[in-house]
Parts: C-alpha cells; structure tokens; sequence
C-alpha cells in the first residue's frame, strides 16, 4: 500500500470561510444592524471601486422570529440601475440600500444612500448609522405586513 506524504510542501494554511455558530449569530436585528454596518464598510472598503460597474456587495441576515413578516434582510452597496445611466457621474455613484424580503421573497427597498464611494463609507461609519438601519428595516418589514 502507498503511504500518502502529509508534509505541506507549499506551506499554504487555507482554513475557507468561518461557519456562522451560535455565538456570532445575530439573533435581533438590533445586532444584525450592527454586525452588518461594521462588516460592510469593512468589505465596501475593498470590494466597491472608486468607479465602474462591480457585482453587489452585501450582508445577509434569515429571520427566525415569526413576530417579525420577513424572511431575509440585506444591506448592500449596489451599482446604479441601468435606468440612470444618462445621470451625471453615473460610473462614479453607488448605492446602499436595506432590503427586507417577505416570506412570500417579495422585497421591499429603500436607498439609504446616493453617493461616491467615499460617501457611502462616511454614512457607514457614522456613530448612530446602524440604528438608522435597524429603524429602516423594522419599516420596511412593517410595510410588507401591510401590503
């Protein structure tokens, strides 16, 4: 029988992704809202370009809590829609917007931001800005209810 080498020759220590366990689970959207600010200014910081199109960057929380009518919320910073590609600086403008998904994934959105990617880092790193995000998504969860 061959024995196989278990020496790292190429000394790469690759781990994945860290698995989401009970301890840095969000459990509210009180710390969703806060988790998500800091993660994504952090990601926006390297992922988002000064200019140009790019894929969306976001962060993603289920709901487990069947006192709140949403399945999914989500924080992201996106391109503009290919509507305004006659805006002015339309290569240079992002988004960042709370989306809130029904159980029925019919979403509900609102921008929270219009601006360079320098201005959506200022609001992501703002003192109170996730509690404006909360605020936000507990709204548009209650708007889904009402539809």
């Amino acid at each position: 029988m061959t024995e196989i080498n278990q020496i790292n020759q190429n000394k790469i220590n690759f781990q994945g992704t860290k698995k989401m366990n009970n301890e840095n689970k969000p459990e509210t959207i009180e710390d969703f809202a806060n988790t998500a600010v800091k993660n994504l200014a952090e990601r926006a910081e390297r992922e988002v370009p000064q200019d140009g199109d790019f894929a969306p960057v976001s962060e993603r929380y289920i709901n487990h809590n069947p006192d709140i009518y949403a399945n999914e919320m989500l924080l992201q910073v996106v391109p503009l829609p290919q509507s305004l590609k006659n805006e002015p600086n339309y290569n240079k403008l992002r988004y960042l917007q709370a989306v809130v998904k029904s159980p029925l994934e019919q979403p509900a959105r609102s921008v929270l931001v219009c601006g360079t990617k320098k201005d959506v880092l200022a609001a992501l790193n703002e003192n109170n800005f996730s509690q404006r995000v909360q605020a936000k998504l507990e709204e548009l969860a209650d708007d889904l209810r009402m539809n």
